[in-house]
């Protein structure tokens, strides 16, 4: 059973990754507590975790607020994420099956439906697991254990690069190239794609440095 500060670390990360509370944005405990429906002592538990993350920092009677990148540091994620990926890649191509190229499609066909829908929330939610998927699909103990403690900030990269002018089709064209390439098992292809897929990511995030830096 999660303990409350786990229930309000939970809830925090998600406004913040989902983008409900935007880089530079306040953070009261107060509010939070009342939102959430619990103590204040918890939400400043969840609030000193996600510090330690640095999702957030302190300012004093300011409360928190929730926490700017520099260029260098968002540019150093999509270089990192591009070393993991490449790496990935050729476990991915080795372990994919048909249940989890339907399950590719699926999770396209999704997004497509949100994107009609004009919900945001969800149109996030599945294009990071699109991700998912196919880091999953390394079959590998280690990859998994480096990964997860980057996923979180890729997904909230990925979020404010979404919010750019058309960058959720953008994104969407691309998943589909990325999957057709994986089809037909053309790692040559699928790295090309993919690098091309970070850039443009990285390129849209630029694009929203009122928000990110």
């Amino acid at each position: 059973m999660k303990t409350l500060r786990h229930q309000a670390y939970k809830a925090i990360k998600d406004k913040i990754i989902f983008l409900q509370v935007k880089p530079g944005e306040s953070l009261f405990d107060f509010e939070l507590a009342k939102e959430l429906g619990i103590g204040r002592t918890p939400v400043r538990e969840a609030l000193l975790m996600l510090e330690n993350e640095k999702l957030v920092e302190c300012k004093n009677k300011l409360g928190y607020i929730v926490r700017k990148l520099s260029r260098e540091e968002a540019y150093d994620y999509f270089a990192i994420r591009q070393v993991i990926e490449d790496f990935a890649i050729p476990l991915i191509v080795e372990g994919l099956t048909d249940n989890i190229i339907a399950e590719l499609e699926q999770n396209i066909e999704k997004v497509e439906g949100y994107i009609e829908k004009n919900d945001f929330y969800n149109v996030i939610r599945y294009e990071t697991e699109f991700h998912e998927i196919l880091y999953r699909t390394t079959n590998s103990k280690v990859f998994i254990e480096v990964i997860s403690g980057l996923v979180d900030k890729f997904q909230w990269l990925r979020a404010i690069a979404l919010s750019a002018p058309d960058g959720v089709q953008q994104s969407l064209n691309e998943h589909k190239k990325i999957l057709a390439a994986y089809k037909a098992k053309d790692i040559a292809e699928i790295k090309t794609l993919t690098e091309m897929h970070i850039r443009d990511a990285r390129e849209n995030l630029a694009s929203m440095e009122r928000i990110v830096f």
